[in-house]
């Protein structure tokens, strides 16, 4: 503005050309993972993504806390359940597994999931192994391999916000929104 004379009436100040090195310093990100690092499945449940969410601010009507969603890679067909701990995840994988494979006719190839304790049991473990289950665990600390989950717990806890916000609802219904917002993210 200053250059196309818009400015006369103001003064003129000097800007510093300088480089605050704190500033920059405190803008450093961590550099994103190649996209041909990871491969795409070319068939349903040949490659689910998977992570649990929570513990959320308040307990849900059926006093949950967390939830744990699963996405099929293909369709990105979403899944989520609802957990009192974390502990249950094994169990509704499970429960997952045994659904999905019925209703679709297709085998569950790979899980990709971080590493949390609810999924590096020795029990875990034992049961993909078992079902011939390709368990991808992401490096540690590295939210960006499991893109996918991080992403769609994003989504579905902003929409579920969004949801109480408008209708002025209380933190209990927290769980019933994200609930209805996992039938809209598929």
């Amino acid at each position: 503005m200053y250059e196309k004379g818009l400015t006369k009436d103001l003064p003129e100040i000097s800007l510093s050309k300088e480089v605050c090195e704190s500033c920059q310093m405190g803008k450093v990100h961590r550099k994103s993972f190649p996209k041909s690092a990871t491969w795409r499945a070319t068939e349903k449940l040949e490659l689910v993504h998977t992570d649990v969410c929570g513990p959320m601010q308040a307990s849900s009507l059926g006093h949950n806390k967390y939830f744990v969603l699963f996405i099929d890679d293909l369709s990105r067909m979403t899944w989520v359940y609802f957990l009192s701990n974390k502990s249950q995840v094994f169990s509704v994988f499970k429960k997952f597994r045994a659904f999905t494979e019925r209703q679709s006719g297709c085998k569950l190839k790979a899980l990709r999931s971080d590493n949390g304790g609810e999924y590096t049991s020795n029990e875990f473990n034992k049961y993909c192994e078992d079902m011939g289950i390709d368990h991808k665990l992401t490096v540690s600390y590295s939210p960006e391999q499991n893109g996918v989950s991080e992403r769609k717990n994003r989504t579905v806890v902003e929409m579920a916000r969004c949801l109480l916000l408008e209708k002025k609802l209380p933190q209990s219904f927290l769980g019933r929104s994200y609930s209805y917002f996992s039938v809209f993210v598929k």
